[in-house]
């Protein structure tokens, strides 16, 4: 049964009933854009921040684990969403 409370909604409704499949793979097309884009621009974030900071000893063993964290992160992001990152 269809409830909407946006009508904006129901366009969403009607395409899903008449290409679901188109719709699925829209989905999941965006999922994977978000998941390489958000993979990525937290990559760049991390080595632009190693790359302009003088750091510690102390802090560089906190930003090679941190890197280590974000290229575990991505592995199993591709892993869940197939985003090539």
């Amino acid at each position: 049964m269809l409830q909407w409370r946006n009508w904006s909604d129901w366009w969403y409704d009607v395409a899903d009933f008449f290409f679901p499949k188109a719709m699925d793979r829209a989905y999941e097309q965006g999922i994977r854009i978000g998941a390489e884009y958000a993979a990525r621009t937290m990559s760049m974030e991390i080595v632009e921040a190693g790359e302009k900071a003088e750091l510690t000893k102390a802090q560089t063993v906190g930003y090679e684990v941190a890197r280590s964290a974000v290229r575990d992160a991505k592995k199993k992001i591709h892993a869940r969403t197939g985003a090539m990152l």
